[in-house]
């Protein structure tokens, strides 16, 4: 149960600029590509921020067009492009500065199947343990990270981050979230979650 906004989780966002991310989200457009991304991210803080167990939401991002769609609804700290372990530093200092003193979140951008129940959800399992993590549908990969407070961040996110989650002290959450899991790196993943809905924004990009 949330009783003040000490108990609630501020969550870091980082992402790419849309011109250099999602890579491997190879598409028959040019264009779909940074499309995709940014719908991704969208539906992702659109989840998120519906959420009663999240007071904040730290956006790290050089993209104008990301800033742009978020700075009404999110914090926004700039990075520049030095790599996803350097985003989310910046995030969690940016945190650091604003004193926050609740538990905290590391979430990656690409959940089109987001939904605020199930972060919900993965909020309260995550309460039980001073540091855990969500492991992608495969298995081998993370979509998320928590800790207790600022301090307590760990993150080993990149290959087989799931071992090196497991390996740094992260407990792994059980909780059944599978619109957190689903993570999309190439197009095909978007065809695997049949039994998942799309967020609005993905829905919007892929029915243009």
């Amino acid at each position: 149960m949330i009783t003040s906004e000490t108990d609630r989780y501020a969550v870091v966002v980082p992402i790419r600029s849309l011109k250099t991310g999602k890579s491997r989200l190879l598409t028959d457009s040019d264009a779909l590509r940074p499309q995709l991304a940014l719908a991704f991210f969208l539906d992702t803080i659109a989840a998120l921020e519906c959420s009663a167990a999240v007071d904040r939401i730290v956006v790290v991002s050089g993209d104008a067009t990301i800033r742009r769609c978020v700075q009404a609804r999110c914090d926004i700290v700039a990075d520049s492009e030095t790599g996803l372990p350097a985003a989310i530093e910046i995030g969690v200092e940016q945190l650091r500065k604003t004193r926050h003193s609740g538990p905290v979140a590391v979430v990656l951008p690409d959940l089109p199947y987001a939904t605020t129940d199930a972060f919900d959800a993965l909020f309260v399992a995550a309460r039980e343990h001073t540091r855990a993590f969500l492991p992608d549908s495969v298995g081998d990969g993370t979509t998320c990270v928590t800790a207790t407070s600022v301090d307590m961040v760990v993150h080993r996110f990149g290959p087989n981050s799931a071992r090196a989650h497991t390996e740094a002290g992260l407990v792994a959450l059980g909780v059944p979230v599978p619109e957190l899991r689903a993570d999309v790196d190439i197009f095909s993943d978007l065809c695997h979650q049949q039994l998942l809905r799309l967020g609005a924004e993905t829905g919007k990009v892929l029915n243009r």
